[in-house]
């Protein structure tokens, strides 16, 4: 009976883990949104537009925007040949993310030098 209690409360453990896992940050739908900008051209402006709107409000600070997502939005802004708004999103990620800094510092003084 031991053995069968120890099992039975070991897999409620296992299960209440899984079930309360939502990971360390807010992705929102960035998947969806590269699946779409890359093989569904017509939806692409929409699909675009959503994920600046959930970059720039999303997150909380139990979850914060993924690292990568602010410049991942910068660059889709440069793409679009909106450099002030890139710029603005590389900041952003050059603010949140202490990691990217260098790299991000050289892209933001150029994209500056070249306005």
């Amino acid at each position: 009976m031991t053995k069968q209690f120890l099992f039975t409360l070991s897999m409620c453990v296992l299960m209440t883990g899984c079930a309360s896992h939502q990971g360390l940050y807010d992705w929102g739908q960035y998947q969806e949104t590269l699946f779409v900008v890359y093989q569904e051209p017509a939806l692409k402006e929409e699909a675009l537009k959503n994920y600046v709107d959930f970059v720039e409000t999303g997150g909380t600070p139990q979850h914060p925007i993924a690292p990568g997502l602010y410049a991942e939005a910068g660059t889709f802004m440069l793409e679009q040949g909106d450099v002030d708004s890139a710029i603005r999103f590389y900041r952003m990620e050059y603010d949140a993310w202490p990691e990217s800094r260098p790299m991000l510092s050289t892209l933001i003084k150029n994209l500056e030098a070249r306005q």
